[in-house]
């Protein structure tokens, strides 16, 4: 998906030439962000570009990339905000993306983003970031933040050791980022000047043999060739350059450095690049005293494990029932002013027309007000939350907290937001997938929030179940869906394959979020919504109510009455609202009703049926919206996967009540 950018210009004095520009772009000069996740290396991006974005997926992936562009003078440039990572090994698979883009695609600079309050880990990425010898600015951000802790930073020795400009900044004030952009222009590449890391002998003696062999090679090659790191390599290097040099580099030199040092090589570099690491903080960093503040004490809380875990509870419940209260409130109030304004009015102008073009017409506006009954109550109000949490650092915290809990799933801590908020709107939970390591993890935390009952949900279980059957039957379908979800994430977490990955996440220090990064954040995830998820869905309502037009859920009735009436006990024409309920969960009610010929459902259905309906439509095919976005996220196949598997699940636990509940009750 692409949303079309604006471009937005930066006043900034005239500079000299800088570096050339990428062959076939339609700019004088890429920049990348690159740097660890959390670094307020968005925000820096966001204040310099705008929300004049283009967000697009890299080639062969689901990972986002944002580019941006900007005007100096009469020159224009494209600035690409990379996923976070932490090193060049690249775990997961955002790093890969940010690898791969740094080695293929060429940028002409690079912008090193840095938290100054976490300058020793932040370092790592910077030193293997030089040896890729393009020319490079490194952004020392959060200065205000290190100030309160009593960090302070000698900006110009870190600058001459490392070789590169280091500017101060503070991205969510804005400050020093036109001095970023502007060093970015004029960066060069200067070999002799950026700081080189002394290895020790035995890999000092190794890149020597590798430079024997393949003197056309690169040093920073040849040092992810000892670290075995064959995709960084197949990147630089010709096929047969790779091979031989992998192969001569995992041989007996590796074996040997191995012998020496008891640890692995990748190890042993890593110790290395650590060690320079922490000299050059020695060198630069002076830590004042500092007195515990507020802020340190709310710290300590939130992450104890009593007082954290009721913080926690406390946060998500109030979340969720802002965006359910505020978000219902204002679903009713739009649904309300479509219904009387537009569809109503559409349906009596059409009333003579061919019932084909009709049906076509009205499922269309149903669709329209589908999209922005979700889009602008639950999904914008999900996000400035989401947001909130995140600029303030609280969501670090969550993470920490409940990963034992998600672990037991396959999953990490940072998946904890993503599930609970599927319960407001299972739309905004999943896109907020994206912020999980793998794809793996994002397969299972989707297929998690798909079984979740979301509010629409919400109101066929009490408007039908607690109306009609009573309190404690509805909330038991609650506690049979939380067991369907954790047995369906043990079993995932399991037997998933793909690749798995360690906890790391870096505890931010607590911050007041800046408003303007907060609504900026939240207009670029709702316009990215309402353009990937509105076109399929108007198609989507206008196929489904030319096929109710031309008789088709009819014949689909007729076809499937053996399943929902002789294995699932409903009423025949509880099949016809169930497929209504793909548009919108609730519409399942809403077409029941009319269905049956009365509101009365007590009239026309048993409990046990309202029960078995109300199971099967929480968990059976999520609403049209909510798979245009897992298509989005996860492509076809997944999405057919999940949609099969939630049939089928549906049916088979609908089934296992019609038959077992005569005889438990």
């Amino acid at each position: 998906m692409e949303e079309s950018g604006d471009v937005v210009d930066i006043n900034i004095p005239s500079f000299k030439g800088a570096g050339g520009h990428i062959s076939g772009s339609d700019h004088d000069m890429t920049i990348a962000f690159v740097g660890n996740p959390s670094v307020g290396k968005s925000a820096f991006f966001s204040r310099v570009t705008g929300v004049g974005v283009i967000i697009s997926n890299y080639p062969g992936t689901t990972v986002e990339l944002t580019h941006g562009t900007i005007r100096v003078n009469s020159r224009t440039f494209d600035i690409v905000d990379l996923p976070g990572i932490y090193s060049l090994g690249a775990a997961t698979e955002d790093e890969k993306v940010s690898k791969r883009y740094l080695l293929t695609e060429h940028p002409d600079v690079i912008v090193n983003v840095l938290d100054a309050t976490r300058l020793e880990r932040n370092l790592y990425l910077t030193l293997q970031l030089l040896e890729l010898n393009i020319p490079m600015v490194v952004a020392l951000n959060q200065m205000d933040a290190a100030e309160g802790m009593g960090i302070e930073i000698d900006v110009a020795k870190l600058s001459s050791m490392l070789g590169v400009p280091v500017i101060p900044t503070i991205a969510t004030k804005g400050i020093g980022l036109e001095d970023v952009i502007l060093s970015a222009l004029e960066a060069g590449v200067e070999e002799e000047h950026r700081i080189k890391v002394y290895y020790d002998d035995h890999i000092r003696d190794a890149l020597e043999k590798l430079d024997r062999k393949f003197p056309h090679i690169e040093q920073c090659v040849k040092i992810r060739a000892l670290q075995n790191d064959a995709d960084f390599v197949k990147l630089c290097c010709s096929a047969e350059d790779a091979t031989e040099l992998l192969s001569v580099a995992s041989g007996p030199i590796a074996e040997y450095i191995e012998s020496v040092h008891e640890i692995s090589v990748p190890d042993t570099i890593a110790r290395n690049i650590f060690g320079e690491v922490g000299y050059i903080v020695d060198s630069v960093v002076r830590q004042t005293d500092h007195k515990k503040t507020l802020k340190d004490r709310i710290d300590e809380v939130l992450t104890s494990q009593n007082a954290g875990i009721i913080a926690l509870v406390c946060t998500l419940l109030l979340t969720f029932a802002i965006v359910f209260y505020i978000g219902g409130f204002l679903e009713e109030g739009i649904v309300n002013l479509f219904e009387t304004y537009l569809v109503q009015p559409v349906d009596r102008m059409t009333a003579g027309m061919d019932p084909v073009i009709q049906n076509i017409l009205i499922y269309t506006l149903l669709g329209i007000e589908a999209g922005f009954a979700i889009a602008v109550p639950y999904i914008g109000i999900f996000y400035i939350l989401l947001s909130l949490l995140e600029d303030s650092g609280y969501l670090t915290r969550a993470a920490f907290l409940l990963d034992t809990l998600t672990h037991r799933l396959g999953l990490h801590g940072r998946a904890v937001i993503p599930l609970i908020l599927g319960y407001g709107c299972n739309v905004p939970a999943i896109m907020s997938t994206r912020a999980l390591n793998t794809l793996r993890e994002r397969r299972i935390a989707s297929v998690l929030i798909a079984l979740t009952p979301c509010s629409a949900r919400t109101v066929i279980i009490l408007g039908l179940v607690g109306t009609f059957v009573g309190y404690w039957a509805a909330v038991s379908i609650y506690v049979l869906q939380l067991l369907v979800i954790y047995s369906t994430g043990w079993v995932l977490g399991k037997g998933l394959p793909g690749e798995r990955t360690g906890f790391i996440m870096e505890m931010n220090p607590l911050r007041q979020p800046d408003p303007k990064a907060i609504i900026q954040k939240t207009w670029l995830r709702i316009r990215e919504f309402v353009n990937v998820a509105f076109p399929l869905l108007i198609v989507g309502s206008a196929l489904l109510g030319a096929v109710e037009a031309i008789g088709l859920l009819d014949v689909f009735e007729t076809a499937v009455e053996p399943i929902s009436v002789g294995l699932l006990g409903l009423p025949a024409f509880a099949a016809t609202a169930l497929v209504f309920g793909i548009l919108r969960k609730e519409m399942a009610l809403e077409i029941l009703a009319v269905l049956a010929g009365t509101a009365n459902f007590a009239l026309v259905m048993t409990p046990i049926q309202m029960y078995v309906f109300a199971v099967v439509t929480t968990i059976y095919i999520p609403c049209i919206a909510t798979i245009v976005i897992l298509k989005h996220e996860l492509g076809w196949r997944d999405t057919t996967g999940i949609v099969v598997f939630t049939v089928i699940l549906a049916l088979l636990i609908g089934i296992i009540i019609n038959f077992a509940a005569p005889l438990l009750i």
